[in-house]
């Protein structure tokens, strides 16, 4: 453990070592409902290259990006999720093949190996993501189909505060919907409380919940 974590601070390996230092944070604050899972999200349209939906507002994304996010499955799977798995690989396969062939440090060969770790990382990243496709797919049919907003939920973390907090949501079809949001309200929501599902931010990826 402890070469493995002199290698992970190497100055070659370090920006990838923080990299995947901040996922870590950010999934982190999404168990404790700080952040939503789709908070960053894009919604890709399915049948145009150029056109997106990003936080909500309506924007142009040029093909090339939107074909790269398609090849990588980021079209069903939440973006956050495809840029951590891609940050994972590529800190992995950098820092072995840094290991095991560039044992002298050599510049040149440090951006050889980060340019082929990508390339490898984002092959990895379709192929890991492929079984999540029709999950994500089946899960966001059954959000348009039963929206959470203007339904009930119970609380199932410690409390609901205008911060973090997460509720749950049972539904008609398929398991209960786990879904992070806050309050407006002045005092905390303690757990199990029954709460309304009164709004929707879609740039922090959170509903807001009010008491029945």
């Amino acid at each position: 453990m402890k070469e493995l974590w002199e290698i992970a601070i190497q100055p070659h390996n370090l920006p990838l070592t923080c990299v995947v230092g901040l996922f870590m944070l950010y999934w982190i604050s999404c168990i404790l409902g700080i952040f939503g899972v789709d908070s960053l999200d894009i919604d890709l349209d399915p049948d145009l290259d150029l056109d997106a939906d990003v936080d909500g507002d309506s924007s142009n994304v040029p093909s090339p990006i939107a074909s790269a996010l398609r090849f990588v499955n980021a079209a069903d799977v939440p973006l956050m999720a495809i840029l951590t798995l891609l940050s994972v690989f590529m800190w992995v396969s950098s820092m072995m093949a840094n290991y095991y062939l560039n044992p002298e440090h050599q510049d040149w060969l440090v951006l050889v190996i980060f340019f082929s770790s990508f390339v490898v990382s984002v092959i990895l990243v379709k192929i890991a993501t492929a079984p999540l496709v029709p999950v994500f797919r089946k899960m966001k049919q059954l959000e348009k189909a039963e929206p959470a907003v203007g339904g009930t939920a119970t609380v199932v973390s410690v409390e609901v505060t205008g911060k973090y907090g997460q509720c749950e949501q049972k539904r008609t079809s398929g398991a209960p919907a786990t879904l992070s949001c806050i309050t407006s309200e002045e005092s905390p929501i303690p757990r199990g409380t029954e709460v309304a599902v009164v709004a929707y931010d879609k740039k922090r990826g959170l509903y807001t919940v009010r008491t029945l």
